[in-house]
């Protein structure tokens, strides 16, 4: 018969697993393992939920080999609001392309979520300059919100109210 406590043990690792909280799993199914040797069937199970745990933990993201790839890789982490980790992947690309207008814009609206306003309108400026249609997107994107009160902002996307 399994040891009560063994399987309260099991019971708790698999609610950890379940909650994506790998770690914690990993550790009652390690104490599990190390605790109950003579409970077999549940060492066994608990050591196929170690190794899916260690398989997630250890799970690196891939990373961008080419410029574009790392502009991608930074919108995608922008829309998970990862920002640090997208700019990162954006500057990247733009030390790759410094007159990509694409870049600068996502990058303007991943400062701008940032919280990093000055930055944020230097990218902005730069978008625009590279390519005017920036000016009429960055009106109507939500992305730039914390922007909306700035008067510097409101300069560059509607220049003819100077």
């Amino acid at each position: 018969m399994i040891h009560e406590k063994a399987l309260k043990e099991f019971e708790r690792g698999v609610g950890l697993l379940q909650k994506q909280s790998y770690s914690e799993a990993m550790e009652r199914f390690q104490t599990i393992v190390g605790s109950f040797p003579q409970e077999k069937e549940l060492t066994d199970r608990a050591n196929v939920y170690l190794r899916i745990c260690q398989n997630v933990l250890e799970r690196k993201d891939p990373q961008p080999r080419k410029p574009e790839d790392s502009f991608y890789f930074g919108v995608m982490k922008a829309n998970e609001a990862n920002y640090d980790e997208a700019v990162r992947h954006l500057e990247k690309a733009l030390e790759a392309n410094p007159k990509d207008e694409k870049v600068h814009y996502v990058l303007a609206s991943t400062l701008a979520a940032k919280g990093d306003r000055r930055e944020a309108l230097e990218h902005l400026r730069e978008a625009i300059e590279l390519n005017a249609t920036n000016r009429i997107y960055a009106r109507n994107d939500p992305d730039f919100e914390p922007l909306r009160d700035d008067e510097n902002f409101q300069n560059l996307i509607h220049p003819e109210e100077l």
